[in-house]
């Protein structure tokens, strides 16, 4: 699958612009028609089959593949939107029915279902019948993801030329299935200048490198750490992680009182207890540190907004994470006026609506973390299943492989201590978030069940090692 992903309005522009150039709205048609079908034949045995055709687009698709279907020698029935009998008459088809085609509304919803079809919707979501829905399942809003009331939860999803933002967000990642992507003759010099993408190695890897026989423990990035003694184990986690994805060597920096805390357990890391604010200052200048991370593990209270400006003052790569975003909550401002290009931001929903509490209305997740990436001039990654990677030159990428057991203590520090250490090494704030959330993701999955955020960290070298990371 390829990994940009279009909204509606850039899918109706790319068909346009072929329509355009000769070929017709028909031969469209019948390409998606014909990608369905191919999908139907592989997945499916001959059987009775049930096709929902709406009124638009997406019901001519679903029309077509009734024909074809029936050329096949299946067994077919169409029911039209427009000549909608009963629901009893309707429920009588669909337990008649081994397969349902789901063409009642495809690319372009942008409003909740009217009852008559929200019922319809429900009907046939209730009858535990396999599921294929063309581009994407009737309820679901192609670029945010969002849920009109109820949608079709399909076995399969058959998109076209690219697939949708909606496809990979929450809630609509959940009701797709199996998503096929089928290429209808759309030329790629159709596709918008800026795009979003699914977070794939291919964005990133080339700024990823391995160690070189030259290379010595500052060369190849030093990262420094703040700690706290709160949550000692979520900076223990977070320098784990640096030095894992290949940062030389992490200094943990805190107060003189919570030395003995970090010095029990610091089997790699440098502690280092500092008693003055110039101490602090020092050694968040020094030139040999090139990454800063602070607010794992942190709460967010007045101390811990000032250090966070003493980082951000300095201008280097760095992430605030946990308390250090929470500590701005109610002065925004303060914190844009601060943040800069080599900044990324790593809130949760509540996190981010506690920051940018002006963009909460806003549907879209990708929406969100864009406005807030170009608000704040930095780089913003919005974490859940469906984590949103968004800079402030409009760059956008949406995570798709991130098990549902990431959703546990600490594996947010891990996330943090990836993006610092990948930055300490001179990868790029975007590309750093992007390949730490994907890395993430992955060392999950090698875990399975049962994953605890102590186990990620010893997970990365394998990632890595997978990814032939290697000069």
């Amino acid at each position: 699958m390829k990994s940009e992903l279009l909204t509606s309005e850039e899918i109706k522009a790319g068909e346009s612009a072929t329509i355009a150039e000769g070929k017709s709205a028909e031969f469209l048609m019948e390409r998606a028609a014909q990608g369905v079908v191919d999908v139907i034949l592989k997945e499916f045995s001959p059987c009775p089959t049930l096709v929902f055709c709406g009124p638009g687009k997406n019901g001519g698709d679903a029309q077509v593949v009734a024909r074809l279907l029936k050329k096949q020698g299946w067994l077919v029935q169409v029911v039209k939107l427009s000549e909608v009998p009963s629901l009893k008459e309707i429920e009588s088809l669909v337990n008649q029915a081994s397969l349902i085609v789901d063409g009642l509304f495809g690319t372009g919803l942008s409003r909740p279902l009217e009852e008559d079809v929200l019922k319809l919707v429900k009907l046939i979501n209730a009858s535990g019948k396999p599921i294929v829905a063309i581009d994407i399942p009737t309820g679901i809003d192609t670029n945010s993801g969002v849920c009109w009331g109820e949608a079709i939860r399909a076995h399969s999803t058959v998109t076209f030329w690219r697939a949708r933002p909606g496809h990979f967000l929450l809630p609509g990642r959940i009701y797709v299935g199996k998503l096929f992507v089928k290429d209808i003759g759309i030329a790629d010099q159709h596709l918008p200048m800026m795009a979003y993408h699914l977070n794939t190695p291919h964005l990133w890897k080339e700024c990823l490198k391995g160690p070189l026989p030259s290379d010595h423990k500052y060369t190849r990035g030093a990262c420094l750490i703040i700690g706290t003694g709160c949550m000692p184990g979520a900076v223990r986690l977070a320098s784990l992680s640096a030095r894992r994805v290949g940062a030389a060597l992490v200094r943990l920096i805190c107060k003189v009182e919570e030395y003995p805390i970090f010095a029990a357990v610091a089997w790699g890391d440098v502690v280092t207890p500092i008693a003055s604010a110039e101490e602090f200052l020092g050694w968040i200048i020094d030139e040999r540190f090139k990454a800063l991370l602070w607010g794992a593990g942190a709460f967010p209270h007045q101390s811990t907004r000032e250090q966070a400006l003493v980082l951000l003052s300095s201008k280097k790569p760095c992430v605030l994470d946990g308390g250090a975003l929470s500590s701005f909550e109610g002065k925004t401002g303060e914190l844009t006026n601060h943040l800069h290009k080599n900044v990324i931001l790593t809130p949760h929903e509540g996190e981010f609506h506690r920051l940018f509490p002006h963009l909460a209305f806003l549907k879209s997740k990708v929406e969100k973390a864009l406005k807030a990436a170009l608000e704040g001039g930095a780089v913003v990654v919005l974490k859940g299943h469906d984590t949103v990677i968004a800079s402030p030159e409009g760059k956008v990428c949406i995570n798709a492989n991130a098990p549902a057991t990431l959703a546990t203590a600490g594996t947010g520090d891990v996330l943090a201590g990836l993006m610092s250490g990948l930055l300490a090494q001179g990868v790029p704030p975007f590309e750093a978030a992007a390949a730490a959330v994907w890395i993430h993701g992955e060392a999950a999955n090698r875990m399975g069940i049962g994953l605890i955020a102590e186990d990620l960290p010893g997970q990365i070298p394998h990632v890595l090692q997978l990814m032939e990371i290697i000069n």
